[in-house]
């Protein structure tokens, strides 16, 4: 894994120095698009969710042939309501995309997304789209990485933006747990994923399986090992090293704007403009969020949103919150400051840079979020304030999902043949 010097220059394109151990568990977006794993959002791209079933908190993992289906919603801040495209493609276990269509598409590789809707009495306009799959145009013949592009129709180039997701085989049984290791310089003990399995292939050899570890919702930090340990044949052991364990992140800053007024956080709200403004509580560098806030996975919930009125994910407000962030001293870094988020999918984009409020001792941004449960992290190129962010105390509760590859020669990739989660509190 990269060091925690590279994750912070990724995301905030400086070349200043961070050294902090957990900016590098924040999902990296290349400043170079041909370095990009995922194209960039569209700036009129909003709140685009991916998960299993109706669980808005569920990781996007299919089951081939079987399981609960997928569903993609988002929004598109535009009053210009329109069909558009979703394009499926294989990626290796590396998210290099490998194959051609008919090797791992039951049916078509893209398919026309219909279900849409403008928004409903709101004062910033936006269209709401909806799309499961699998379905009657869309299935799979291969397990893998997957990633999924929504553009305009008939133009492919046309990018609004990409996701991933995973199709599993479930073909064995994993033995998986998490042991608590000390590592040397680290203020807490750090997770150690261990899994152990019996491969089914008796024509593989144990050195075509490879094994990956997913924290929570942040894909662009999973971590791999290549290679078993063979002193458990005929079962494969995998593990990470204690250096490239995974050090506990920070708690989260939780914001609930379910019913966007006064109470809570909340210490302010505006609604005479579009959209309408709210001020939240300073967040201090030192303290982090509340272990008290409930866990959401990495992504955004939106359907209790907007008090008890129905069908939030249309009825629901697009508010423009004002964060402010109290850094060590009320001083300001040698370093440029930003935020992500769920709002954001945890991709950086330079809109939601802060700037330096020098009466208040405080950085200070507008981030435009959908009504609903958030939660975000500051991420600064400044060792110095990385280091304050993470004294508070740390994201104890998290999912941890095991993905088991199988690098096939029949198929020319990696195919995906075993997941598992597990939470660690």
């Amino acid at each position: 894994m990269g060091s925690r010097l590279l994750m912070a220059a990724a995301l905030l394109a400086l070349s200043a120095c961070a050294t902090t151990e957990g900016v590098r568990d924040i999902p990296r977006q290349a400043t170079d698009a041909s370095e990009r794993r995922l194209a960039a959002d569209d700036s009129l791209v909003a709140t685009v969710q991916l998960h299993a079933g109706t669980g808005e908190n569920a990781l996007p993992i299919l089951q081939l042939d079987r399981g609960v289906p997928l569903r993609l919603a988002f929004d598109v801040l535009s009053r210009n309501p329109r069909p558009l495209t979703v394009t499926f493609y294989h990626a290796d276990r590396s998210w290099k995309r490998d194959l051609m269509p008919a090797e791992y598409m039951a049916r078509f590789q893209r398919d026309d997304i219909l279900d849409y809707r403008p928004s409903r009495s709101t004062r910033v306009d936006y269209v709401h789209y909806e799309y499961t799959f699998p379905n009657s145009a869309i299935g799979f013949r291969l397990s893998g990485n997957y990633i999924l592009r929504v553009h305009e129709q008939g133009r492919e180039d046309a990018v609004l933006f990409e996701r991933p997701f995973f199709v599993t085989e479930q073909a064995v049984a994993l033995d998986v747990r998490m042991d608590n290791v000390l590592v040397a310089g680290r203020q807490y003990s750090s997770i150690q994923p261990v899994v152990r399995f019996r491969p089914q292939d008796p024509s593989a050899s144990v050195f075509d399986y490879s094994v990956c570890f997913l924290r929570d919702a942040l894909y662009d930090a999973m971590r791999c090992v290549e290679r078993p340990s063979l002193e458990t044949s005929p079962d494969l052991l995998f593990y990470l090293e204690p250096r490239e364990s995974f050090t506990p992140l920070p708690v989260p800053f939780y914001l609930n704007l379910a019913d966007a007024r006064p109470g809570g956080r909340i210490l302010r709200v505006d609604r005479q403009n579009a959209p309408w403004r709210i001020w939240v509580e300073p967040d201090l560098a030192e303290l982090g969020g509340s272990t008290m806030d409930p866990f959401l996975n990495g992504q955004a919930r939106i359907q209790r949103a907007a008090g008890a009125r129905p069908e939030a994910d249309y009825g629901a407000e697009y508010v423009s919150v004002r964060l402010r962030l109290v850094p060590p001293g009320n001083q300001p870094v040698a370093a440029e400051v930003g935020v992500v988020g769920t709002f954001s999918g945890w991709q950086w984009d330079r809109a939601h840079l802060l700037s330096w409020n020098g009466q208040e001792g405080w950085y200070e941004g507008d981030i435009l979020m959908k009504e609903g449960e958030h939660s975000y992290r500051y991420v600064s190129a400044s060792s110095g304030l990385q280091q304050a962010l993470e004294t508070g105390m740390p994201q104890l509760e998290n999912l941890f999902t095991t993905l088991v590859y199988h690098s096939d020669i029949r198929t020319q990739s990696d195919r995906l043949i075993a997941v598992q989660g597990i939470f660690s509190r």
